[in-house]
């Protein structure tokens, strides 16, 4: 294995069973074949993804092994955002995500770009002194400056962006009036995906939205949003559904049909920012039991859609989770437990990527 900048940088495929070029291809559905997610996500033709940190990454010699081992695809969880990647207005630093794409170039694995626009009262990625701007004009332009800049930096590198990341209220199903929205007008969004999609023609552009996994006005809003941009011409190509499951499970029939009447639109569809925790009563076994079946529902649901290219993980590993900070420990909301070792959940996940034609 070798080392650039203190990140592993290339470990063989063999290294973790996995197939290396050249041979024959494992069929996931055999018996004892005991594929990984990776191994799985191949052979059903879809990127299963993880959001990474680097400060995990240089700290914990298991983390990296285990990401290049059961992922095909990678999301840096904090340094492509707008306070990360241009933390002073016109100062711009990429040096995080560059490490992570030649991470991830050395090691077979797709990028997701996240997040250009983001702007909410709660939990947000936009700096002060983008906020406390009141001139429209000067707004657009450090708009355009920044998407430009960020996403022609990382052009042809980087396969997909979530260009504006939860553009409706956290809680209602309102375009939100963030400062984008205050100075330049709803068409804040069709302005930003025109941004990108100049910087990047070949990248994959996406509206990113939470809590809309299931039926209700929220998603109806989305959905009328998205149809809407497109009738306007406006290179939108894909929906993520955000898959922060901490209230309630993810419902099967209501996601697939979620997924599919996005799909009728002709985006491609992906569920992102998936962490499922732990709930209900019983035993340690029963509740890891309940979560292996949630991880089967939402992995089939998307398996079932042909639009739905890509499932990606906030983290993969339940001793590196945001979970712990915002909620507290012990929830459990990813495939692997606290020592990499693969969970009930796991091959749940794996199951479900097998469950597609």
């Amino acid at each position: 294995m070798r080392y650039v900048r203190s990140l592993i940088i290339v470990l063989p495929l063999s290294v973790f069973g996995l197939a290396c070029e050249g041979d024959d291809p494992v069929d996931c559905r055999t018996d004892g074949a005991n594929c990984s997610v990776r191994e799985a996500a191949v052979q059903a033709g879809v990127q299963v993804g993880a959001a990474f940190r680097e400060v995990s990454a240089t700290d914990d010699p298991k983390y990296l092994p285990a990401l290049i081992a059961n992922f095909n695809s990678v999301t840096h969880e904090h340094a492509m955002k707008w306070a990360a990647t241009q933390p002073q207005y016109g100062v711009f630093n990429f040096d995080e995500p560059d490490r992570m794409i030649e991470l991830a170039e050395a090691n077979g694995m797709a990028v997701r770009g996240h997040t250009l626009v983001w702007e909410q009262a709660t939990v947000d990625a936009t700096p002060e002194y983008v906020t406390a701007i009141t001139n429209p004009e000067e707004l657009r332009t450090l708009m355009a400056n920044h998407i430009r800049t960020v996403v022609g930096h990382f052009r042809g590198r980087v396969d997909a962006w979530d260009v504006v990341n939860e553009p409706l209220d956290t809680l209602g199903s309102e375009v939100y009036q963030n400062i984008f929205y205050q100075l330049m007008g709803p068409g804040y969004i069709a302005e930003a995906f025109e941004l990108a999609h100049e910087a990047d023609p070949d990248a994959t552009l996406f509206l990113n939205e939470a809590l809309v996994s299931d039926d209700g006005d929220k998603f109806d809003a989305l959905l009328a949003l998205t149809a809407d941009l497109l009738v306007q011409g406006v290179p939108i190509h894909g929906v993520g559904l955000q898959g922060h499951f901490l209230t309630e499970a993810p419902n099967h029939d209501e996601l697939l049909a979620n997924l599919q009447k996005l799909a009728a639109l002709g985006v491609v569809v992906e569920l992102t920012e998936v962490d499922i925790i732990v709930r209900g009563p019983g035993d340690d076994a029963a509740r890891l039991e309940r979560q292996r079946q949630e991880f089967f529902d939402m992995a089939s649901a998307c398996l079932a859609v042909e639009a739905c290219k890509r499932i990606t993980f906030w983290g993969f590993t339940d001793r590196h989770t945001w979970i712990d900070s915002f909620f507290g420990p012990d929830l459990a909301p990813l495939p692997l437990d606290e020592n990499y070792e693969r969970k009930p959940a796991y091959f749940g996940l794996r199951d479900g990527l097998l469950s597609g034609p």
